[in-house]
């Protein structure tokens, strides 16, 4: 692995900076889930609490295309610091939610999703801006080790703070940190000047760069993790969740974490067959998890698993880098993290129906399924992509 070329895209002005106050600002993309289990299952069951967790992720993605785009018009911190104020206002509400009041919640939990301020589109569209290819490579698999980073301290997080002040504390906590991280990223002197964007040529161009494909890859790779995450949080706690599952998830994101770095300070060629065969190992190592006979071999399987994620994500955001116009980088990528958060809203859904009627370990094998049949159904797509015009990276 050759780290000289992550120390050499870390030098690039702005960059450092960026990296760490967006991963504060992402905090929350790895507390929201649990929190709002822990929440809503203290007098709910799975089912319900996977409604909430979905009807949350799929406003997020709704909002989150429109958002983006009037980032890149007017600006970041135009757009995301009072997306912020707005996402940590509404979690502060659900948090302080009635217990028994169920359509409150499901209420609240909507606006909240609305507000949430599209932190990684505006940071991802960011990196083809500033960067050379070979940078740029770099720093996607950097920053998708760093973000499980998210997915390892978030549970984390959430359990310490749901174990010493009740899970409503968590939720709030949530809403707190979002908002704490985006203005701290937002101040940073590489998001101020970007060009903004004011002409529609870039934007009509998204069209012939295969974003429906894009879209269903992301939706196969986050719906696996979201019921996966359900099925964890079951296997581990039984009827009700408890912050022990916290731990395991954890084991889960850290072998991401490894898989990301190896990837990062690598130069594999990135093309369409290259994002579907990540879409292959994520659904293999999912699988694998289900023959888990206790806590304990589904952490070291899931860690195992765990590594194929963040090289199979860094693999699609570099492919859109690759793709994507210019003058509509952060469109591209919220475009795609809408099929992200339409996976993790209908995971988060499936993963408690599935827990509630089928069991933990039987959602835990059925996870596997989406990302495996999306590679499979786009298989002919991407060779013909392939065939017609080649975008790799320069080694």
């Amino acid at each position: 692995m050759r780290l000289a070329r992550f120390r050499s895209t870390l030098r690039t002005p702005g960059v450092a900076r960026v990296l760490i106050t967006s991963l504060v600002a992402r905090l929350p993309l790895g507390m929201s889930s649990l929190g709002i289990l822990l929440l809503v299952t203290r007098h709910h069951g799975y089912a319900r609490a996977g409604l909430v967790t979905g009807l949350y992720v799929a406003a997020g993605g709704v909002s989150n295309i429109a958002l983006s785009r009037a980032a890149d018009r007017y600006g970041a911190r135009a757009v995301l610091t009072p997306a912020a104020v707005g996402y940590a206002a509404g979690m502060t509400v659900l948090g302080l939610v009635p217990q028994t009041a169920y359509g409150v919640e499901l209420v609240v939990a909507v606006l909240s999703g609305l507000s949430s301020p599209p932190v990684v589109a505006v940071v991802r569209g960011l990196w083809p801006r500033i960067l050379d290819p070979v940078q740029a490579q770099a720093v996607y698999g950097l920053e998708a080790s760093l973000q499980e980073i998210v997915f390892i301290a978030g549970p984390a997080l959430v359990a310490l703070i749901a174990a010493a002040a009740g899970a409503p504390a968590a939720v709030v906590a949530t809403g707190a940190l979002g908002l704490a991280g985006t203005i701290a990223c937002v101040a940073s002197p590489a998001l101020r000047n970007v060009p903004r964007v004011t002409a529609t040529r870039d934007r009509r161009r998204l069209r012939g760069v295969g974003l429906p494909a894009y879209m269903l890859a992301g939706f196969g790779l986050v719906l696996a993790f979201n019921m996966t995450e359900i099925g964890v949080v079951a296997f581990v706690s039984g009827r009700q969740a408890s912050a022990a599952s916290g731990g395991v998830l954890a084991a889960w994101s850290l072998g991401s974490f490894v898989g990301g770095l190896w990837f990062g300070a690598g130069a594999s060629r990135v093309d369409d067959r290259a994002v579907l065969r990540g879409l292959l190992f994520v659904a293999a190592g999912v699988a694998v998890a289900a023959a888990a006979s206790g806590p304990i071999v589904l952490a070291v399987l899931l860690f195992a698993g765990g590594m194929s994620i963040a090289p199979g994500l860094a693999r699609l955001y570099s492919r859109i880098g690759a793709v994507a116009p210019e003058g509509a980088s952060t469109e591209a990528f919220s475009w795609v993290a809408v099929g992200l958060l339409a996976g993790a809203a209908v995971g988060a859904v499936a993963g408690g129906v599935c827990v509630q009627h089928i069991g933990a370990r039987a959602t835990l094998l059925l996870s596997a399924a989406a990302p495996a049949l999306v590679a499979v159904g786009l298989a002919r797509w991407a060779r013909g992509r392939d065939r017609a015009t080649e975008h790799p990276l320069p080694s």
